[in-house]
């Protein structure tokens, strides 16, 4: 079945029935590796390998899982007979391209990168006054709000939902928080003004999809027999949620993760 020895363990998780299994290795256990076995076990056991599903974090991960799956399933790495790769954005971004129309995106909508964002930041500055916010040098205030925009989006929270912490948080860092805030409110008019987003926006937006719309959840769910997240520790809580909103309630999801190499927490 494949081209590498397996563990005791490892073999255990390729036998794992076709149910939602989260399995917690460290780094140079072979995570990806046996997840790549435990897919062609399914295969070979006859499922079309365009009904799974896999999803990483890097697109270099992405790219290294498709290699794997190509060099170990060689008689299905035709085209419409592949295993669909893609990272935890690349997949909210597929849902949008799909089916954004129903949340007022664009098919063709342009997703920009740290150096745009920085731009549009730098450009929200002026127009206000600031009493709480130290302005003498401008790109440090940049790389806060470009913080504070993604820790936002990363738990589906707006700067409206931070202001309305007022009422309970007071002091100094909070007083130069909402300021920071209000920063980011213009950020966020720029970049709909342009007709862009952000990776951020990608799973907001596509979490909003799922959540109004249920019946994209459920085609999107249809066309899967198997997800297989990697590199799982490092999804944000806002990913968790999007993930959890199509592929939910028993699917059978495999997820394969290291806590000890989080960037978030589990």
């Amino acid at each position: 079945m494949t081209e590498w020895s397996l563990t005791a363990e490892q073999q255990a998780v390729v036998e794992h029935p076709l149910v939602p299994v989260r399995i917690a290795a460290g780094a140079g256990t072979g995570k990806t590796s046996t997840i790549v076995a435990r897919l062609v076990r399914f295969v070979e056991e006859g499922l079309e390998p365009e009904a799974a599903l896999g999803i990483t974090f890097t697109n270099k991960a992405a790219e290294e899982l498709s290699d794997r799956l190509r060099t170990s399933l060689p008689g299905h790495a035709i085209e419409g007979r592949e295993v669909e790769v893609t990272t935890y954005h690349g997949f909210a971004f597929s849902l949008l391209q799909e089916y954004g129309a129903f949340v007022g995106v664009e098919r063709d909508i342009e997703v920009i990168g740290p150096g745009y964002v920085r731009q549009l930041i730098l450009e929200a500055l002026p127009g206000r006054t600031y009493r709480h916010l130290d302005m003498t040098f401008p790109p440090a205030r940049v790389d806060e709000v470009a913080t504070l925009a993604g820790q936002l989006g990363d738990n589906l929270a707006t700067p409206a939902d931070l202001r309305a912490l007022e009422t309970v948080q007071s002091g100094p860092v909070w007083d130069a928080r909402r300021e920071l805030a209000e920063i980011v409110t213009a950020y966020d008019a720029r970049k709909r003004g342009l007709g862009v987003v952000d990776y951020s926006d990608l799973i907001r937006l596509a979490h909003h999809l799922i959540n109004e719309h249920p019946s994209v959840a459920a085609k999107i769910r249809d066309r899967y027999r198997v997800v297989l997240l990697d590199e799982y520790q490092d999804t944000a809580p806002a990913q968790r949620e999007l993930l959890r909103g199509v592929f939910g309630d028993g699917f059978p999801v495999t997820a394969v993760g290291d806590a000890d190499q989080t960037i978030y927490e589990w």
